[in-house]
């Protein structure tokens, strides 16, 4: 699946063919709400995961 990346487009969330929605990567907002919704929270999960194992 490919990312939708259109710069021209202003909208942050496009609706998809099949139905939900797709982040338009073309707008920095978007990378921002992938930052903070899925890698810090991953990060997070990992550093206590790994202080609680050692």
């Amino acid at each position: 699946m490919a990312l939708y990346r259109d710069p021209r487009d202003r909208r942050i969330f496009v609706p998809k063919e099949g139905g939900g929605l797709a982040l338009n990567f073309g707008h920095p907002i978007a990378w921002a709400i992938l930052i903070c919704t899925t890698i810090i929270p991953l990060a997070i999960v990992a550093a206590v995961t790994i202080a609680v194992l050692t």
